[in-house]
């Protein structure tokens, strides 16, 4: 028979080493994280062609609604003419929604180059 300390005088495996660092880092980030939306306001990273790609975390705090918001935008397949579509979902989290309904969006925006090589919302139709 096993008795029950037998597993506790084992030493962790290097995979249990590594998922307990990864948890400590999440808990500790969070605070981090927190005080800098208190701060800043919103946090956010751009990237792929013409920083069309984004993610952005921000702090709502308005008189009718109060929470966090996310958004993020994706390529869509290309449109006509090699313009670029981006597909952007902006999900809310609220815990003061005076008005009610659903807040969260989805909507499509399609970019053509400019003479200056720049990205210009153009008015297409989304794929």
């Amino acid at each position: 028979m096993i008795s029950p300390n037998a597993t506790l005088d084992k030493p962790m495996t290097p995979r249990s080493c590594a998922l307990g660092c990864l948890l400590w880092l999440m808990v500790m980030a969070t605070p981090a994280l927190i005080f800098y939306l208190a701060v800043q306001g919103e946090l956010d990273w751009r990237r792929g062609p013409g920083n069309l790609e984004e993610d952005r975390l921000f702090v709502i705090n308005e008189s009718g609604a109060a929470g966090v918001g996310y958004l993020a935008s994706r390529l869509a397949d290309e449109a006509a003419d090699g313009a670029i579509c981006v597909h952007t979902t902006v999900t809310y989290f609220l815990w003061r929604n005076d008005e009610g309904g659903e807040p969260n969006a989805r909507y499509c925006t399609c970019y053509s180059r400019n003479a200056a090589g720049e990205y210009e919302p153009n008015g297409q139709v989304c794929p």
